[in-house]
């Protein structure tokens, strides 16, 4: 009988080469609220509960401080490493650690993060904190079926598109949304690592060896 594990345990800061990811505390509110008004374009697409646009920020704020608390979802701030800048959020959540699964996302970043290997770096880090530590067989993915740039990065990640997840979910203005689903599962994660390694440069893959040899060291 495979270990049953009950829940996953909370993460501290993960950390690489130009970025941290900061577990989610009350000091991240104001500088992800200044984030957030640089583009409330952000929030398109972020369904009830999820969604922080305008007069809902504290509620959304406080909502993934909530599920926090209640061990429900493991929300971060992006951090740059090079003078401290808030560039945006992301988070687990979903979370089934007896089945080993969960998802990844809820994730925005400042214009300027855009376009860059900011995501690249962070979808590292969260992933390989989910199949290494934590020791996943799957991790999910789901966008919105009109966020077209979501959906290229997902594949571009090497992330497989499994289908459409009908009536979804919910969004402020009543409409129902149809959700596309995507995942990444344990044999699936070295060639995901791999090419994230690659999109990153020298920088993230000295990270990962360290990081690799430092596992290797504690384990033996």
């Amino acid at each position: 009988m495979p270990e049953l594990v009950e829940s996953f345990s909370r993460p501290g800061a993960l950390t690489g080469p130009g970025i941290r990811l900061d577990p989610l505390e009350e000091r991240h509110r104001e500088p992800l609220r200044q984030a957030a008004a640089l583009d409330e374009r952000i929030w398109d697409y972020f369904p009830l509960t999820f969604n922080g646009a305008g007069e809902d920020f504290d509620r959304w704020f406080d909502f993934a401080l909530a599920r926090l608390e209640a061990n429900e979802h493991f929300p971060f701030a992006v951090i740059r490493l090079a003078d401290g800048l808030t560039l945006g959020t992301t988070r687990y959540y979903d979370m089934a650690a007896v089945h080993r699964r969960l998802a990844i996302g809820s994730t925005w970043y400042i214009p300027e993060a855009r376009g860059s290997n900011v995501n690249a770096e962070v979808r590292w880090l969260t992933l390989s904190h989910a199949f290494e530590t934590w020791r996943v067989n799957r991790v999910e993915l789901i966008t919105d079926p009109r966020n077209l740039a979501s959906r290229a990065a997902m594949k571009l990640l090497g992330a497989v598109q499994e289908g459409v997840i009908r009536r979804h979910l919910v969004y402020k203005d009543g409409r129902v949304r149809d959700s596309v689903l995507f995942s990444i599962i344990r044999e699936e994660w070295p060639a995901v690592r791999d090419r994230l390694v690659g999109r990153v440069g020298p920088s993230l893959a000295a990270h990962a060896a360290s990081a690799e040899g430092r596992s290797e060291t504690t384990s033996t």
